[in-house]
């Protein structure tokens, strides 16, 4: 489902309960780092992760570990572990994390009490008069989990990105661009496949970045 706009309740409740959480929050993808495993060469994509557990509505930060996707649902950076940085203590502890882990689970889980494994990606694409950026490099795909979270959280001076929604036949289903900070879009993994088109600079004398919050959903 997408969620945009005057539709999005989450970003409202946000935005108006937690202002400068909230704020803060967005700002932290200001402190993300390269990533070193593009296979296309490209210096397009920063992030952070970690790993939380979810159960009665309480989130517990697990020891850091690499991430590592199987070849089956990233041809392309699956089958080995890529270390990266956790995220920053201080965007741990923001309530706003919380909430949205909170949000996403009363859509889909049938009680409080299930335990749910979240894989936590901050990103940073930018793009450039001479390179593209590439927010799903490995094309459309699946990420192996039973939901995504996908949350706009900072979007500048950019065209492109064009989230795309495939049935298991790869037949459309739908599409939708995340304009503003709280766009999302919230998927069946099991159900669809998705991907994000590129994105250039409008102005390709300005810098240009977007900005996501990513959270895959795993039944523990």
């Amino acid at each position: 489902m997408f969620a945009m706009g005057e539709t999005n309740r989450l970003h409202q409740q946000l935005a108006r309960r937690m202002g400068q959480a909230y704020k803060r929050f967005r700002q932290s993808w200001g402190g993300l780092l390269l990533d070193p495993y593009l296979r296309d060469g490209g210096q397009y994509r920063y992030r952070r992760y970690s790993v939380f557990h979810w159960k009665n509505n309480a989130l517990e930060i697990l020891p850091h570990e690499p991430h590592y996707q199987s070849s089956h649902y990233n041809h392309v950076h699956g089958g080995f572990n890529r270390h990266f940085r956790a995220w920053l203590p201080t965007t741990l502890q923001n309530p706003v994390l919380t909430e949205i882990i909170r949000w996403s689970t009363q859509q889909f889980s049938r009680s409080p009490a299930e335990l749910w494994r979240i894989q936590a990606h901050q990103f940073r694409i930018i793009a450039s008069d001479g390179q593209f950026g590439k927010p799903t490099p490995e094309g459309v795909h699946k990420d192996g989990a039973e939901y995504i979270l996908i949350m706009m959280m900072d979007r500048h001076n950019i065209q492109g990105g064009v989230s795309r929604i495939y049935d298991n036949t790869m037949q459309p289903l739908g599409e939708g661009t995340l304009e503003q900070a709280g766009d999302l879009v919230l998927v069946n993994d099991h159900a669809v496949y998705h991907g994000v088109t590129e994105i250039s600079p409008a102005d390709t004398a300005q810098p240009a970045w977007r900005d996501v919050l990513v959270l895959t959903f795993h039944k523990a």
